[in-house]
């Protein structure tokens, strides 16, 4: 957990999604606070898609690098978001499960909701290049 928030801290895309983690049980938490900047559609108030995705993303990459080593870095490879419904202007959270941690790639599936974990709102498939710095 620590891990993580110190890599959210020093995320400038983490502050702007409004991010943070925490721990549910033994698994990491992402959470995005909802702000105004995360509107896609202002006419039915919907959350952009991209910043979904961001999401995703951004808590992938954070799932990895704090079950590795500080002198890790990541970068993505892909990123395959499916949309299952509407967001909606309101906090979300996320989980990762990582599939696989190799020496330079690690697989990830995301997965985003609002209301409760049986309603995703998104699903992501991440693969992630990892390199070790130094």
């Amino acid at each position: 957990l620590a891990a993580a928030r110190d890599r959210i801290g020093a995320s400038a895309m983490a502050a702007w999604l409004q991010l943070r983690a925490e721990l549910d049980g033994s698994t990491l938490l992402y959470r995005l606070a909802f702000g105004e900047q995360h509107i896609g559609n202002p006419l039915i108030r919907a959350m952009h898609g991209g910043v979904v995705a961001t999401l995703l993303e951004t808590a992938a990459t954070l799932e990895v690098t704090a079950r590795t080593a500080p002198a890790v870095r990541v970068r993505t490879i892909s990123c395959h978001v499916n949309y299952l419904r509407g967001a909606v202007d309101r906090d979300m959270d996320a989980s990762v499960q990582v599939q696989r941690l190799g020496r330079r790639v690690a697989f990830c599936e995301a997965t985003a909701w609002q209301t409760t974990r049986d309603e995703p709102v998104a699903r992501a498939a991440v693969a992630l290049r990892v390199f070790a710095e130094g």
